[in-house]
């Protein structure tokens, strides 16, 4: 499979996960502790109960905005040896046929560890200074400067 697809496939199935508050199915694909870096901050999730509270401020979050789906799209992905892979993609928030935020762009890597790929370290184009990231400070730069 290629990284592209596989990591497409990830992204739909923790997407599917996050839309339908599904946390323990969301919580098996995240490699802890989880390094989210954002255009404001360098954050590390390292506990579950951390991991719980920031889904659900999520979930929240996007029932408040009224979204019906989250539409995210592999641009590119490659393989860093045989069981990592980094990608770029980006994220559309709708509302049925309308989108409710600004797209968003990420960087993602993920590792597949006992046959199963869970995501290490993810950058976003947010502003978000804090866990859970919530979607209200997005920023205007088209992809993840370099991260630290």
């Amino acid at each position: 499979m290629q990284p592209t697809a596989i990591l497409q496939t990830y992204l739909d199935d923790v997407g599917h996960a996050v839309m339908s508050e599904q946390f323990e199915a969301y919580a098996a694909r995240i490699q802890m502790p989880l390094r989210i870096l954002t255009s404001s901050a360098n954050l590390s999730i390292a506990t579950l109960e951390d991991l719980e509270d920031g889904f659900d401020d999520f979930v929240a979050m996007l029932q408040g905005y009224g979204v019906t789906s989250m539409i995210r799209t592999v641009r590119a992905a490659v393989f860093q040896g045989t069981d990592h892979i980094v990608g770029v993609y980006d994220t559309r928030l709708m509302n049925e046929n309308h989108q409710v935020l600004p797209t968003f762009h990420s960087k993602m890597w993920i590792g597949c560890y006992g046959g199963v790929w869970k995501a290490i370290k993810i950058h976003n184009t947010t502003k978000a200074a804090r866990w859970p990231i919530l979607l209200t400070r997005l920023a205007s730069e088209p992809w993840p400067t370099e991260e630290s």
